[in-house]
């Protein structure tokens, strides 16, 4: 099932070139939206984006607009004012190697890079004997946090890198030249009005060498240094450590050495200081040269493809989950001093009852401190915790059709939640809408009324009047009100919500369609709707076949619903309105 709102997202992967993205894009197993045309995007946010599913992970690839810092904190920076739940960010692409880091050690172009730290090696200060890097602690990049810390740990064992090799794609031959060999015209391909040939100064390298491939400067193949051998293994091999970042693209093989010797880094990118301290992240880089004056753009693609193909690494799904929730917990857990939930035994009977593919949840949360007494652990985390765990089985039991199950399951989450975050924190109202689609599901449609009535009121204090979950708990209020045969008072919050969608999601949203459907029964159903029988819009699809031709994408609302197509016009809602 797709995730209903973008608060189900709490993976990010950031791309600085289309390339990058490109090969991000190659490992969707689906792809839910595109550039917001679904899910949307809160005013301001000038990100784009596309949502989508790798493995059982629901991501949402972000584009830069560019490469280097400013755009890296730019785009971190927005992000959240869309994707309030994002917990961890993946920087994916390609970046510079270091072809010898340490004695013993090769890295070759195809190779993956994945930090565990960086370095800010641009940040510092110039004096006239030559610039000096900040090491204060107050001026360095922090560490990951723990749990990540953890996750990087586990790949590390050599169990776990071997398996993670073995998926990455083929690597190629790798081959890189001596540090001091300056990449300038060579004598028997020297330009006559060029000087650089018979000058081994790098400050006198003429413009039109720094353009051009080396094989049109006359490389001296005798130069070539390291060239990885045909017994060498076929798979990359993937180096975790410590990353080196800043504005500027290195090109110097003595000054890639230089720092490589005093920051023991392993790689040269763009990207990763301006979002290391902002989002919990993790770098991971294809190398694409050796940062050096010898970089070609022709191993891009390549580099690109390597870095975003680590799928082993969404492999650890557990973990990764684990890193999402362990990140989401800790930003909800203020005090340990919070009273203890209180859960009737009929509630718990209910988690350790239900069947089906409810079952893993019911074991995850029987985890985090439901006990028999009805109480759950006294800490703040642990609660919180534990009533996504009853959000989760929830929906879980709703998708199932267990509606009085999952309506229990609902209000417990909903009761904790307000106790504990408060009354219309995003979470609780979370709980409280879902609580109110349990309802009607049962038919009990006056409560659900009230439920969906509570939510829209607390969702228009904390979203505004013009969120896209707003305006939706706002269509449900209609709806409730349609189904207990109240036609007329259902038109004002049908229209409001029809209204506000066309102007946030756009006419031919399925949201928005939902709402202009509803809009039309229920003023074909009032008592002063005309006598003569209006026009049945043209296109309106009555299948859930119909639906998915004219949707491509999968909605929250529209397999409840008789959906519009894109085709429908309102020209014929004039007939009904009064």
């Amino acid at each position: 099932m797709h995730p209903k709102s973008r608060r189900d997202f709490a993976i990010a992967i950031i791309c600085a070139l289309p390339v990058e993205a490109d090969a991000v894009e190659g490992l969707f197993d689906e792809t839910y939206d595109r550039l917001g045309r679904s899910y949307g995007k809160q005013p301001g946010d000038t990100n784009a984006y596309i949502n989508g599913r790798i493995g059982h992970h629901n991501v949402v690839l972000c584009y830069m607009p560019g490469m280097g810092k400013d755009s890296a904190a730019s785009v971190a920076s927005t992000l959240r004012i869309s994707y309030t739940a994002i917990q961890v960010a993946l920087i994916v692409g390609i970046c510079g190697g270091v072809p010898s880091p340490s004695p013993g050690r090769q890295i070759y172009l195809g190779d993956v890079l994945i930090s565990d730290s960086v370095v800010a090696y641009d940040f510092g200060r110039q004096y006239p004997a030559g610039f000096r890097r900040k090491t204060n602690v107050k001026d360095t990049l922090g560490r990951p946090n723990l749990e990540i810390r953890s996750l990087l740990a586990g790949l590390k064992a050599s169990r776990s890198q071997t398996e993670f090799q073995h998926q990455i794609k083929e690597r190629q031959d790798g081959s890189t030249q001596d540090a001091s060999y300056l990449h300038k015209h060579h004598p028997q391909f020297s330009p006559s009005r060029c000087g650089c040939s018979a000058d081994d100064s790098p400050y006198n390298i003429c413009d039109g060498a720094l353009e051009i491939e080396c094989y049109d400067l006359g490389f001296d193949d005798n130069r070539v240094i390291r060239q990885r051998n045909d017994t060498t293994i076929t798979k990359p091999s993937v180096h975790i450590g410590t990353i080196a970042s800043a504005d500027t693209v290195m090109k110097s093989g003595e000054h890639r050495d230089a720092i490589t010797r005093e920051e023991r880094v392993l790689g040269f990118e763009m990207e990763a200081a301006a979002v290391w301290d902002n989002i919990p992240c993790i770098i991971i880089k294809g190398i694409c040269d050796y940062a050096d004056m010898h970089k070609t753009k022709a191993w891009q693609c390549y580099a690109a493809a390597t870095g975003a193909s680590a799928r082993p690494f969404w492999d650890t799904g557990d973990l990764l989950a684990q890193v999402c929730l362990s990140l989401s917990s800790q930003a909800n857990d203020e005090s340990n001093q919070t009273p203890p939930i209180m859960v009737d035994e009929q509630s718990i009977r209910t988690v350790q009852g239900s069947e089906g593919k409810s079952t893993a949840l019911q074991e995850h949360t029987s985890t985090k401190g439901i006990s028999t007494t009805g109480l759950v652990n006294d800490t703040k985390l642990r609660q919180v915790e534990t009533l996504g765990s009853l959000q989760t089985l929830g929906d879980a039991l709703y998708c199932q059709a267990m509606y009085g199950e999952a309506e229990r399951s609902y209000r417990v989450s909903w009761n904790g939640r307000r106790r504990i975050l408060g009354g219309i924190h995003s979470d609780t109202l979370r709980s409280r809408n879902s609580l109110g689609d349990a309802l009607y599901r049962q038919g009990k449609y006056a409560l659900a009324e009230t439920t969906y009535r509570d939510a829209w009121d607390g969702r228009k204090k904390t979203l505004g009047d013009d969120h896209p979950d707003t305006l939706m708990s706002l269509h449900w209020v209609g709806q409730a009100l349609y189904s207990q045969e109240k036609y007329v008072q259902a038109q004002a919050p049908y229209r409001d919500a029809w209204e506000g969608q066309k102007r946030v999601l756009g006419e031919k949203h399925a949201d928005t369609l939902a709402s202009f459907h509803g809009l039309e029964d229920a003023l074909r159903k009032s008592p002063f709707a005309p006598k003569k029988k209006a026009p049945t819009p043209k296109g309106i699809t009555t299948t859930l076949r119909s639906v998915t031709k004219c949707f491509p994408y999968q909605c929250t609302y529209a397999n409840l619903f008789h959906i519009p197509s894109v085709n429908t016009t309102f020209r014929e809602l004039k007939l009904l309105l009064p």
